[in-house]
């Protein structure tokens, strides 16, 4: 069976897959840097300095919905949003070298 992509553009569509991430938000970083704590170890420090990360979030996702049914199926007075918010861009952005 023939492709029907001309050969320029076939040679093309493999660059661009051996290179996904070339120029997007989400390429790979320099690394942590070394003085950044383990999120557990801040999270369970009695203290914190606390600082604000504004951001709106896709209403069909439902997550305030979701946290809620969480914490009641867990039986837990309060949930930290804050907390599961720094746990998950903390793992999300040193997984990716930042």
């Amino acid at each position: 069976m023939k492709s029907e992509i001309p050969v320029s553009q076939r040679e093309q569509d493999v660059r661009s897959e051996a290179v996904p991430s070339e120029g997007a938000p989400w390429t790979q970083g320099p690394g942590q840097p070394a003085d950044i704590p383990e999120a557990a170890v801040v999270l369970n420090q009695r203290v914190i300095a606390r600082e604000s990360l504004d951001s709106s979030v896709p209403a069909a996702l439902r997550l305030k919905r979701r946290i809620k049914y969480f914490a009641l199926h867990n039986e837990l007075d309060h949930l930290p949003i804050g907390d599961i918010v720094s746990v998950a861009m903390d793992e999300w952005l040193t997984t990716r070298g930042f």
